[in-house]
Order: structure tokens, then sequence, then C-alpha cells
């Protein structure tokens, strides 16, 4: 095992920004930032044991400064939608400032993902801490939230997330790499096939905003319980798809809860790799990368077009803080968060 750690940039503020790079061999490894706790490479080897970098991002701290905010982030304190940018706690109402019509995504403009965390590396494992300091993003309560990466010999990467705080409030992390098991180099995810265990999904408005009911994938192009070629479905004749130009929506995954369970699948016959995911949280937003990626290139030195990526983002539901019936995200001072969320890599996998 290999842990190397670099100067990766300074922030305007003058504080150094890190990398640091997990490895147990000359094809595979992880380099993450302290920088917003981001992904900024994962690397496995191909069907014919060439090193391949499978999410997507960039070379150097300016351009995560300045493009793409999502890439390899941790969006949070809560991630996703919350209606109308507001929610209470014991009858005290709590408004943020929206950034998609009236709504809040991703907990606004700036959050979790553009500041700059504490960490230890050790083993196996980057530890990422950052205190949150009540109020700020808009959130109440003094919060200590961690984030530890930890990368296995077996191409496993576990992604384990705690927080505690001292004032009531709600809390909803989840992990958004962009991943192109063909490599952040092509240009499409498109032929990869994907199989995930949910029943059903989130009904949501005209807005994307969960109403709180639950759809049937039955008979639709969102069933996606046995394999299928994400071309084959993305463009189908339904209404839930062409409102969001392709899959961006929540599947309520068929498991216990807070059971860590096996979610979703992904195969790109090309390279011959897949992922498989895992999670203890309900929910997994499947996002097929349905929007233009920004002006800044990639690693590779070309800009991302759109669907060159997929994110599964294992998370609670969306604007859970509104909808009671949804599992709960309030956190209370007494209550520690925990929840896992991994993503196994394979190479030949079997069809």
């Amino acid at each position: 095992m290999n842990i190397q750690i670099e100067k990766f940039g300074t922030m305007p503020s003058g504080q150094q920004v890190d990398m640091i790079h997990v490895s147990h061999g000359n094809t595979d490894g992880i380099k993450v930032t302290n920088y917003g706790a981001k992904l900024v490479s994962l690397i496995i080897p191909d069907k014919n044991n060439q090193p391949l970098d499978i999410v997507l991002g960039y070379n150097t701290l300016a351009d995560y400064l300045n493009g793409n905010r999502f890439f390899g982030s941790n969006p949070g304190p809560c991630a996703n939608r919350i209606g109308n940018a507001r929610f209470s706690i014991d009858g005290t109402e709590y408004r943020f400032q929206p950034n998609v019509g009236v709504h809040l995504l991703h907990s606004g403009e700036s959050a979790l993902e553009a500041v700059v965390w504490n960490y230890e590396a050790g083993d196996d494992f980057v530890k990422f801490v950052y205190n949150s300091p009540d109020a700020e993003f808009g959130f109440p309560g003094n919060k200590t939230i961690s984030i530890t990466y930890r990368w296995s010999a077996g191409f496993l990467l576990t992604i384990e997330y705690e927080a505690t705080t001292d004032k009531a409030t709600h809390l909803n992390l989840t992990h958004h790499s962009y991943f192109n098991l063909d490599g952040e180099k092509s240009q499409s995810i498109l032929d990869h096939r994907i199989c995930i265990h949910a029943s059903h999904v989130l009904e949501v408005d005209d807005y994307s905003i969960p109403t709180g009911k639950f759809i049937s994938v039955e008979g639709t192009p969102l069933d996606l319980r046995t394999e299928q070629k994400i071309a084959d479905r993305i463009f189908a004749d339904y209404e839930i798809l062409q409102k969001t130009s392709g899959f961006d929506q929540c599947f309520v995954i068929d498991k216990k809860a807070k059971e860590l369970a096996h979610c979703a699948r992904v195969l790109a016959s090309e390279s011959g790799c897949s992922m498989d995911v895992y999670s203890t949280l309900p929910g997994l937003q499947f996002y097929t990368d349905n929007h233009d990626n920004g002006h800044i290139a990639g690693k590779s030195g070309k800009k991302y077009p759109m669907r060159s990526a997929l994110c599964l983002e294992p998370q609670q539901f969306p604007n859970a803080p509104n909808i009671a019936s949804f599992p709960s995200t309030l956190l209370r001072p007494e209550e520690k968060y925990h929840e896992i969320i991994q993503y196994q890599f394979n190479k030949n996998s079997p069809r």
C-alpha cells in the first residue's frame, strides 16, 4: 500500500490545498483532495490490465474552483432538493437562498463542496473532518462532519459519513462522482448497461420536488430491475424521462432500513469494467449527465459533453425535511449520523 501527499494549489485566501494518493499497485488507486473532500481520480485496471481513470474531474485546483462544482463531491449539509428552500424544526422555520427557481439544490450555490477540510491519512484511508459553525449555509447547529475514503486492494471504495451537532438540524450527505467505466476521456455512457434494485421511484412535481408519493416502475422505462442498456431506455417516449432530459430520478431501493445492501450494478463492455453500488441509505439518485458540463476542459484536455458520465448517488429522499412520511433526516444533539456508501469495481466482468 502506498500513500503520497502533494500540494494541489492555494486558495484565494492563501490556504494550502493538498492531493492525497492511495494505491496498492501500478494499475489502481484513488486521488482525493481536501478542497471539498473531493474524489479527483479513481484508477482501476481494464480488461487488458491497463490503468483506467473512470471519474470526471480536473487537473488543477483553479479548474475545480471555476468548473463543475460537483465533480467528485459530497454535497451537503442537505444533498438534492428542498422544496421552497425552507423547512421547520420544533416550530422554528429556516429559510435558505433559493438557487433553482424558488427551491434549494445541494444546499445552495456554495456549501461543503467548496470548503477546505482537515484530514489525516493512514494505511488505506483518508479521513476528512470539517467543523461547520451554526447557521453556516443557513443550517442550524455547530456540526462536526467527517468523510472517510477507504481504498482496498480488491478495488473496493468505501465512503463513510459521520456527524454530530449541538442543535437539531437536517443532514443528508451523498457522493456525487461522475463515472464513465470506459474511462473519463470517453465521450458517452449510453452503451453502459445498468441494473437498479428498485420497484419504485419518487414522484416529483414539475420542478423535481418530491411530493411524498411513490411511482411503480412496473411496465415503464424506469424499470431497471433487470440489466438494461442505457441507450435503450433514455430516449423513451415517457413523460418522466422527457421532463428531465434523461435519467434524473430518485429510486427507492428494495431493502431494509439502515441495511448495507446492493443497490445497483453498471457494466461497460468496451473496458470490461463493472461497478456495484452498496449503501445503508434508502434512495439512489440515478443521473445521466443530462446538461452541459461547462467550458473548462477535463483531465484529458477536452470538455466533457453531456451524457459523458453517470452519477449513482445513494442518499436520503430529497425534500425529506418537509415530508413526514419519508425517513427522517433530522439529527439531534444526542444522536450520531452514520451512513456508508460502497463502490466495488471489477474487470473482465462475467456476462
